[in-house]
């Protein structure tokens, strides 16, 4: 078991939603963290209303924010994970069962990636909101622990948690560079290195690559991880995707 794997199994013994398993558990083991970043900043599970927030960081220094509900009916429910490599996972539950079709996940990243992200979650003011990787702020309603707005666009959330609504999850508009790398079930979509993902600009003008343009994959351990640095990317992206204004 991975580093990841082993943080996340200590994470998922706390108490709250104890009866829920560690649905997510195994989509991180097949994601190789970046480079280490130093360290993390901690904060124990807070809620507000129906939300818990919290921010803590693997082993190998990456560092990450999870927001979920303090409550679900029959396991069917959304979690966000947001990752400091730019990575926002939209993790969905379909109920209790066991299998690769009963959850799925629907995976962006958002850049330039100006440092790590930052969980905004104030019980005396009641408001839940996240700063993203890039800098934008995503904002939940602490009442239901999904999407309310986002600062820099606009975010649509699907009222039904179901595989057919692709996670649910939708920026409409982003004043930034955002990667969609698409929906799966059962695993991270950027697991497929010939599975396509598709970059959209502030304009609204986009590209379509496959994953394996952009990730690098090891196929012993299964891992696999971004290939660029922001820097890279931008200079990768003029002669891959010349139409894109990142």
């Amino acid at each position: 078991m991975t580093s990841i794997a082993l943080t996340i199994c200590a994470l998922l013994a706390l108490p709250v939603r104890a009866a829920e398993p560690p649905r997510w558990l195994s989509y991180l083991q097949k994601s190789s963290a970046a480079a280490a970043k130093g360290h993390c900043p901690e904060i124990a599970p807070t809620v507000v209303r129906g939300t818990q927030g919290y921010a803590s960081g693997f082993d190998s220094g990456q560092c990450y924010v999870s927001i979920h509900p303090m409550s679900s009916t029959n396991m069917v429910y959304r979690d966000y994970l947001f990752v400091d490599d730019g990575m926002l996972l939209v993790f969905s539950s379909y109920g209790p069962g066991e299998g690769p079709t009963m959850t799925s996940g629907r995976e962006f990243y958002f850049f330039p990636r100006a440092g790590s992200q930052e969980l905004l979650i104030d019980p005396l003011a009641q408001t839940v909101a996240v700063r993203m990787a890039d800098g934008g702020e995503l904002r939940f309603d602490p009442e239901t622990a999904e999407p309310a707005s986002v600062e820099r666009g606009a975010v649509t959330v699907s009222p039904r948690v179901e595989r057919s609504e692709r996670g649910g999850v939708e920026f409409p508009r982003y004043a930034g560079l955002m990667l969609d790398a698409g929906f799966r079930l059962g695993e991270l979509p950027s697991g497929l290195p010939e599975g396509d993902a598709t970059f959209r600009d502030a304009q609204g003008r986009s590209c379509a690559v496959k994953n394996k343009e952009l990730f690098a994959y090891d196929a012993p351990s299964g891992e696999h991880r971004l290939k660029f640095t922001d820097a890279q990317l931008l200079d990768w992206l003029k002669t891959r995707c010349p139409d894109l204004r990142p």
